[in-house]
Parts: C-alpha cells; sequence; structure tokens
C-alpha cells in the first residue's frame, strides 16, 4: 500500500496517525493515514476507487469528511483481508494545508513539510469542519455493518464504551451483560444486516468475532 503511494506522484506525503502512528497500536488497532494531495488534486482521492488497497478487497466506503476541517477530505473504508475486516480511516488534505502532528509516523515526504506541536487529534479537529455529504438510507445500514467490527475491538479491549456503540448499531441494550452477552447481541446485529446482500462485509464479520471470541476465553 506504502508502494502505492509512493508511485502516485500527486500524493506529496503520507503518514500514520491515530494509534499506529503515536506507537499506542495492539493487535485490534485499525489503521490511519494522512495523504497529503495537490491542492488542485484534493477532490480525486475523496473516492476509495482512487485510494491503494494493498492486499485487501474493498467491501465498503463512505465520504466522511465531515470529520475534517474546512478544505480537508476523508474517506473512511473497510477492507476484508485473508477474510477478516480492516477498517482503514483516510485523512486526505491539501499541501498549502499540511503540517505533520507532532504524534504521526512520516512514512514519505516529498517537500519537507513542518512538523506542528498540535496532535493528531488537535489538528484535526481544529476550526469548521467541513459539511457532511448526502447519505441514502443503504449507506448508513452499510456503515453499520461494517462497524459491527469496531464494536468488537471496543469488547476486546474491555471498553465501557461498548454497550453505547451496540445501541447506536441498532442492537439491544446489554450494558450490564458480560463479554458474551455483548458477542451474542453483535452476532444478532450482523444477522439483522444479512438482508443488505453485503455478503463479503457479513461474512468478514462474522470471522472476526469468532477471533474475538477465542481471544476472549
Amino acid at each position: 500500500m506504502t508502494d502505492a503511494l509512493q508511485d502516485d506522484q500527486l500524493v506529496v506525503g503520507a503518514a500514520l496517525v491515530g494509534s499506529l502512528g503515536a506507537g499506542r497500536a495492539d493487535d485490534w488497532s485499525d489503521i490511519d493515514l494522512l495523504l497529503i494531495a495537490e491542492d488542485a488534486h484534493l477532490d480525486d482521492y475523496a473516492t476509495a476507487d482512487r485510494l491503494p488497497n494493498g492486499p485487501g478487497q474493498l467491501t465498503f466506503a463512505i465520504d466522511a469528511r465531515h470529520n475534517g476541517p474546512l478544505s480537508t477530505r476523508a474517506v473512511s473504508a473497510q477492507y476484508v483481508v485473508d477474510g477478516l475486516p480492516l477498517w482503514i480511516d483516510w485523512h486526505i488534505h491539501p499541501v498549502s494545508l499540511a503540517n505533520w502532528p507532532s504524534d504521526s509516523t512520516v512514512l514519505f515526504d516529498r517537500c519537507d513539510i513542518d512538523r506542528t506541536s498540535a496532535t493528531f487529534s488537535e489538528y484535526l479537529n481544529r476550526g469548521q469542519h467541513e459539511s457532511s455529504t448526502p447519505k441514502t438510507p443503504h449507506d448508513h445500514k452499510a456503515m453499520r455493518l461494517a462497524l459491527v467490527p469496531v464494536a468488537g475491538k471496543q469488547l476486546a479491549r474491555r471498553s465501557p464504551e461498548t454497550a453505547q456503540t451496540i445501541e447506536f448499531l441498532g442492537g439491544p441494550h446489554v450494558s450490564d451483560g458480560d463479554w458474551k452477552d455483548h458477542l451474542d447481541a453483535l452476532r444478532q446485529l450482523l444477522d439483522q444486516f444479512a438482508a443488505l446482500g453485503l455478503t463479503d462485509s457479513l461474512l468478514a464479520g462474522y470471522a472476526y468475532l469468532e477471533v474475538l471470541e477465542e481471544a476472549l476465553h
């Protein structure tokens, strides 16, 4: 994936951000990537079709520009790698506004971009955000399906936010349950999403929950 980005001359630089960039990732971590693109081509990267998928198969992608500052773009995507889901948040920023966050790990840089003292979270939340793009009901359901493994990640980490995420995704209220109750709720969620016809994402979700169950025993 890094090689594909470096081969694209319109990508000025790239960095790992989030937990991977800060060096505090674990086995359950997703991937956050900050891409710096030429200003005139910023919108070219607002679609997952232009972004490399490495060894994985793209199963879901959605415009997430509302998560970033004005004049930036973002794409959230799920890939399936060896039968398991991988969530990647792509943050695409123009070179005219670019800085490397203090807690990022730069993968390559073609034009000596300055490093800021701000963390990625601070960098991302500065000023006014982009407006959200319109989403269809199917988009929202597909996103909730793709986010089931993200709720599973919270469960693996014994996060107190697990129950809230399950409810957000449309699952039952199980705040007082043990991990088996939460796992059952996540499987029920996957069952509900079967009618969407997104077989690859669905099967990857079931496979992920099997791995999660083994880890929690």
